[in-house]
């Protein structure tokens, strides 16, 4: 187990929201994603250690986008397809 899946893990010590410019379809879009900051133990020589999770940030149409995409997916697979986009058989 993780330290970022570990629920007994501290909270993040920092937290960051990065903009990117992404082109999606040809248009320009800005994505939101979020970085948490955790410590972790030292290294032996005393050095600090960090772990970033890094994700898209969650936002109502970006949350159902994924939820259709996924749900897409797992359809298309259990009805024979082998990838999305590909033909079925």
């Amino acid at each position: 187990m993780s330290a970022l899946t570990d629920p007994r893990t501290e909270p993040p010590f920092d937290r960051h929201d990065w903009y990117v410019a992404r082109t999606v379809n040809g248009q320009q879009r800005e994505v939101r994603y979020v970085i948490d900051y955790y410590s972790g133990p030292p290294e032996p020589t005393g050095e600090p250690v960090f772990f970033l999770d890094v994700r898209p940030a969650i936002s109502p149409t970006g949350a159902a986008e994924r939820m259709l995409r996924w749900g897409g997916d797992v359809w298309w697979r259990a009805s024979g397809g082998e990838a999305t986009g590909s033909s079925p058989p």
